[in-house]
């Protein structure tokens, strides 16, 4: 991972933007602005999704993917416990992260719940089964008639045909394997043995396609932590043998200074509250003639975007339209296959720090579940269509990565370099960027910290974006196909 470092300071560096003070007041009132319309807004999230706002026990991901593989393993003849890996062992671990965010708390989780509850049913606890239904409804008003359903279909008293026919379209506002899974309990509670049979043998398959596709997943990653940590190595005996190892590294020489950093994330924060209230505004007016999820995702990829090209047209304007701001802002594109091949060692040496992040987060109690910290959970797994998720992933596997490295790390990161050494400044973009990511729990901002930190690095050692672009990119891509699994599958 060797490369142009990035231009030292020379003694005709560029002239500073003056510290005016109608700038700097510029700059706190809009922040401040910025700061009055979160507050304002019930839902400040519509650029990213509720899964940035949710606490750890809200968010049931975690436990949905391990109970699937627990449902595939048993279908696999994977369900002695004596065996290393169990259908039992996994199923427990599930249960006990529902029985975590549904009976633990406070807050607890209206979709650990109601799930709960039915696995308790599926299980014959029914009247504990029923407890969890109404606290479930209790919790989601939204959700109401959902949960009272499904009260009615996993009740002990017998079944009224009739209302559970009827309640059919409403299994569908579940996630599909969950739907998919109770819309057979029904068919068979209505007399359809058959039929029923047919949709569990469908789901059970669907289950063991989805842990195949997790399990390369997982060997994936295994083999980028490994081929981490032998980057890390190799970086830190060629660091222990180097005598330059001691020497401070030069500032480097930009035209912009703090104030214009400062200047470019708060405008691109208000940007982005601002969009979020237009695409509220837009999601209102078209709501009358039914709503799109395709629709929505188009929303969110235009607001986004134009959020940020706003931003990345301030900071040219600032740098100069005379100077060369894309090699300024780091865009290289000399030898294109080796910085290709630096993105992939610095995303490798991201999932070797981030199992250790993991490890260390987990000693502490800080549960998270870290792959997907970073990760707009809610709209992905919300999506129904291949239209609606091929959207999102232009989103973050292509247009997030390119313009939030030109930013964080093209902008933001060497406007603190120019005043301070690589440790700092990379630390102090990294809180930036997890900054403008809202609050995500703390392990989440560990995480969004992590890779701020890994990215800058990157950008400090090959002197180019590229690189930076490429570790983003796999990282996004590698949760995408994540929750596009569980989502489609």
């Amino acid at each position: 991972m060797t490369g142009t470092p990035m231009l030292p300071a020379q003694s005709d560096r560029p002239a500073l933007h003056s510290y005016r003070p109608w700038r700097i007041f510029f700059i706190m009132l809009l922040a401040a602005l910025t700061a009055v319309l979160l507050t304002l807004l019930e839902r400040p999230h519509d650029l990213a999704s509720r899964g940035w706002f949710q606490p750890p026990s809200q968010v049931t991901l975690p436990a949905d993917i391990i109970y699937r593989l627990s449902q595939a393993l048993a279908s696999k003849s994977f369900g002695d416990q004596s065996q290393l890996i169990s259908a039992h062992q996994f199923e427990t671990t599930a249960l006990a992260l529902y029985e975590q965010s549904a009976l633990g708390g406070p807050p607890r989780s209206a979709q650990a719940s109601y799930r709960l509850a039915i696995f308790y049913a599926r299980s014959g606890y029914t009247d504990h089964a029923q407890e969890l239904f109404l606290q479930a409804s209790q919790l989601d008003e939204a959700n109401r008639k959902l949960y009272l359903l499904l009260s009615h279909l996993y009740a002990d008293e017998p079944a009224d045909e009739a209302s559970l026919r009827d309640g059919l379209a409403l299994l569908e506002q579940q996630d599909r394997w969950l739907a998919e899974l109770t819309r057979a309990d029904l068919y068979e509670r209505i007399g359809q043995v058959e039929h029923a049979a047919a949709l569990r043998a469908d789901w059970q398959q669907r289950q063991v396609l989805f842990a195949s596709i997790v399990g390369a997943l997982l060997l994936f990653y295994i083999a980028m932590s490994c081929l981490g940590a032998f980057i890390l190595l190799v970086l830190l005996i060629a660091w222990l043998t180097k005598e330059a190892r001691t020497k401070r590294r030069a500032v480097v020489a930009v035209p912009w200074t703090l104030v214009d950093v400062a200047e470019a994330v708060v405008v691109l924060t208000f940007l982005m509250v601002c969009l979020s209230i237009g695409t509220a505004v837009i999601r209102s007016l078209i709501a009358p003639a039914g709503q799109s999820e395709t629709i929505d995702a188009l929303l969110v990829a235009v607001s986004y975007a134009l959020a940020c090209a706003g931003a990345i047209a301030l900071m040219i304007y600032r740098i100069g339209f005379t100077r060369p701001y894309w090699q300024l802002l780091g865009v290289r594109l000399h030898n294109i296959p080796r910085q290709l091949g630096q993105g992939v060692a610095g995303y490798a040496v991201f999932i070797g720090l981030l199992f250790v992040a993991l490890l260390v987060l987990r000693l502490l109690g800080l549960d998270a579940f870290l792959p997907l910290a970073k990760a707009p959970t809610e709209l992905l797994t919300e999506a129904r269509s291949p239209a609606t998720l091929a959207i999102y992933l232009v989103v973050v596997a292509v247009i997030a990565p390119v313009v939030e490295e030109i930013i964080f790390r093209g902008f933001v990161y060497p406007g603190l370099r120019r005043i301070m050494p690589v440790a700092p400044a990379a630390l102090g973009s990294a809180l930036i960027f997890a900054g403008v990511h809202v609050s995500a729990p703390v392990g989440g901002l560990v995480v969004i910290v992590l890779v701020g930190v890994v990215l800058a690095c990157l950008y400090e050692r090959t002197g180019s974006i590229l690189p930076s672009m490429v570790a983003h990119s796999m990282y996004n891509s590698f949760v995408f196909t994540l929750l596009a699994t569980y989502t489609l599958v």
